[in-house]
This record gives C-alpha cells, sequence and structure tokens, in this order.
C-alpha cells in the first residue's frame, strides 16, 4: 500500500499568499485611513472638552477662566494647553497634552487666549472664534460662539 504524505502543495500554499496578499493590499489603506480619522475625532475632542471645561469652571468658580497654548511648548494651539484661572495662571487647572506632530490647529484671527466670565460667556475674544484642525487631508471645525456655546464639526459660523 502507497502512503500518502499529508501537507500543503507548492501552488496550493503559492495561491494561498497570493490571496492574503491582494486582501491586504485593499485592506491596509482603508485602515490607515480610518486612523487617522480616528486620531483627528480624538484630538478635536480633547481641545473641545477642555474649552467646555473652562468655561464650567468660569460658571462653577464665578470667576475668569481662560485657555491659552503653553508658553514652554510650541506656543500654538496644537501644542500643550492650560486652562487656568484669569487671575491666577499657576497652578493650572488642567493641562492638555499636546497634539500629534503632523497636526496643526489654527484659529481664525491671531488669538492668543480664550477667556470665559462667570457667566459662560466668550468675553476675549468678544466675537466668534473657529478653531480648525487640520491632519493631512482631514480638516475638523471647532465654533465657539461668543455666548460661550460651542459646536464641534458644524462648519464656520454660530446659529
Amino acid at each position: 500500500m502507497h502512503q500518502r504524505l499529508k501537507g500543503f502543495t507548492l501552488v496550493e500554499l503559492i495561491v494561498t499568499v497570493a490571496v492574503l496578499a491582494i486582501v491586504a493590499a485593499i485592506a491596509v489603506p482603508s485602515f490607515i485611513t480610518m486612523m487617522a480619522r480616528g486620531r483627528a475625532d480624538t484630538e478635536t475632542s480633547d481641545f473641545y472638552r477642555a474649552l467646555n471645561y473652562a468655561r464650567l469652571e468660569a460658571i462653577n468658580r464665578g470667576v475668569n477662566v481662560r485657555v491659552a497654548p503653553d508658553n514652554n511648548s510650541t506656543g500654538t494651539w496644537a501644542g500643550i494647553l492650560n486652562v487656568f484661572l484669569a487671575s491666577n495662571a499657576n497652578p493650572p487647572l488642567r493641562v492638555v497634552p499636546a497634539m500629534a506632530s503632523n497636526s496643526t490647529m489654527t484659529a481664525s484671527g491671531a488669538e492668543t487666549l480664550v477667556e470665559f466670565n462667570n457667566l459662560g460667556s466668550m468675553i476675549s475674544p468678544s466675537n466668534a472664534l473657529v478653531f480648525t484642525y487640520t491632519n493631512g487631508t482631514i480638516t475638523r471645525n471647532i465654533v465657539v460662539c461668543s455666548n460661550g456655546r460651542m459646536i464641534l464639526n458644524n462648519g464656520t459660523t454660530c446659529p
């Protein structure tokens, strides 16, 4: 009796590897895009939460609270952010970590800080402010209205 060897033939192995390579070539770009969108959502949400935290602290404490880029980091809105009392910057109430190195966050003006009063309204700057997040081809907007309301990804205007 003949005894058959168990295993894969070379042809079967080459076909399997080819199919896996094709599937990987299709899936990897989609996965990279999904990861970039996830990073963008996370970074804009962190920025949004920092602004919202400052507003709520201003209301709860009854004093003006500011959000500003840290002077020791890059000094841009994509760098480390500090949330602090307008009357006393040290110690900060909250420190928000910097965004990824290839991310940018720009304000619609040359604003160096955002300040909320005890009613939750934005007093500095005095008009609506649009922050634009960019990471490659992904863009997100955060609009801060003069009444303190913040809107994520709605465009560039207050309702």
